[in-house]
């Protein structure tokens, strides 16, 4: 298998199963990939790139590990990273940061009680002040997925590693970033009721509402794995699940959702 720095670690992964170990030998937060049900959620979201970024290596790094067992490698696309910068990944204007009050929020003690920290920073987000704050968040890996989606949302961001296992990254609103408007999946033209009527009798009915994170999600990632073309998945979730709809839209997936009560949502998921 040829690989370069934009190729997905599931897609590793899948190849050569030692690849793990490989990379768990470079940093010790990739030895959450020995999890295989971290290893469902955490290998599909990043490649080469983004894996090197969150174990605080230079890609180089990585590739070079993965061709000395079996690999194909292409270093060509490397070029582009050569004066690349583990601690810093956003342009960004570092005296403009330095002047805003820091908010911290250390997610690990969540973390470590099997609660999804997405919610708690984006309240912390909601409550800062734009013009005077910037949130500091304390974690023991670049959470590079949720960094993704609130660059979509306007905010600038720098990591930092004062310690080994330790990572804080510091984000605020910057103007000289905007938002950007990306749609949680394609887009469809069916109606919540439409999808109902159009995939009666070719749907499989999942209920993740009692699973603890993060199994909804691998449960939901895993049954549309292998559904057909012309058939949807029926969820019964708590909520809408925020960490899944950039995966749908990267996997070509759309949903069509409804409400039922504050811990009651259907989802209808099926290929665009």
């Amino acid at each position: 298998m040829r690989i370069d720095s934009n190729t997905k670690i599931s897609q590793i992964i899948r190849e050569n199963a030692l690849a793990i170990e490989v990379l768990a030998s470079v940093n010790r937060n990739f030895e959450k990939l020995r999890n295989p049900i971290l290893r469902k959620v955490l290998a599909p979201r990043v490649n080469v790139l983004q894996a090197a970024k969150m174990g605080g290596v230079h890609p180089e790094v990585l590739l070079q590990r993965l061709q000395s067992i079996g690999f194909m490698v292409d270093f060509d696309d490397l070029m582009a990273y050569e004066h690349f910068n583990i601690s810093q990944n956003t342009p960004i204007k570092k005296e403009n940061m330095n002047q805003k009050q820091v908010v911290t929020l250390d997610v690990r003690p969540i973390l470590d009680s099997g609660i999804d920290p997405f919610n708690a920073i984006m309240d912390a987000l909601k409550k800062l002040n734009p013009d005077t704050e910037q949130l500091q968040i304390i974690n023991t890996f670049e959470p590079i997925p949720l960094l993704n989606i609130i660059k979509n949302k306007g905010y600038s961001y720098r990591t930092e590693r004062p310690t080994a296992g330790e990572v804080h990254c510091y984000i605020y609103k910057d103007e000289s970033a905007s938002a950007t408007s990306t749609p949680n999946s394609p887009t469809s033209e069916l109606s919540y009721e439409s999808a109902l009527e159009r995939f009666s009798g070719k749907m499989t009915e999942i209920d993740v509402r009692d699973l603890e994170m993060p199994m909804p999600m691998v449960k939901i990632l895993e049954t549309i794995e292998v559904m057909n073309a012309d058939e949807a998945v029926f969820v019964h979730h708590k909520k809408l699940p925020q960490y899944l709809m950039p995966e749908l839209q990267q996997r070509g997936f759309v949903y069509q959702s409804q409400v039922i009560d504050q811990d009651n949502v259907k989802l209808i998921i099926y290929k665009a």
